[in-house]
């Protein structure tokens, strides 16, 4: 219990950190009134539609490790170009498993039976 109450102090003064500084960073003379007009519910819905429609032309996932995830990553990338930033993929391992049959319940005892 010790550990886990340290690391999730340690996690939270992290987040506290991170959160304050770009405040603390932020130039008071700066004007967010470009983003505040991007950021509407017609450009989100769009976007939305964008990657629902990436999920439904492969299988209906955008999961990692899938090909709708590797379309998701290419649509979000050259948004991001076409918004003049220079996006850095990094490769990283993460563990994945998938159901490949379908589940079988079964009833081994006292009378086997496949359901």
């Amino acid at each position: 219990m010790r550990r886990t109450t340290t690391w999730l102090a340690v996690v939270l003064l992290a987040l506290s950190c991170l959160l304050a500084a770009p405040a603390a960073l932020a130039d008071p003379g700066s004007d967010s009134a470009k983003l505040r007009e991007a950021v509407t519910l017609k450009n989100i819905r769009k976007h939305q539609a964008a990657l629902q429609a990436i999920a439904d032309a492969n299988g209906g996932t955008r999961a990692a490790g899938t090909p709708g995830y590797d379309r998701s990553v290419d649509y979000v990338v050259n948004r991001l170009r076409d918004a003049g930033y220079s996006p850095q993929l990094f490769p990283f391992s993460f563990d994945f498993f998938r159901e490949l049959a379908p589940a079988v319940l079964e009833q081994t005892s006292p009378t086997p039976t496949t359901y």
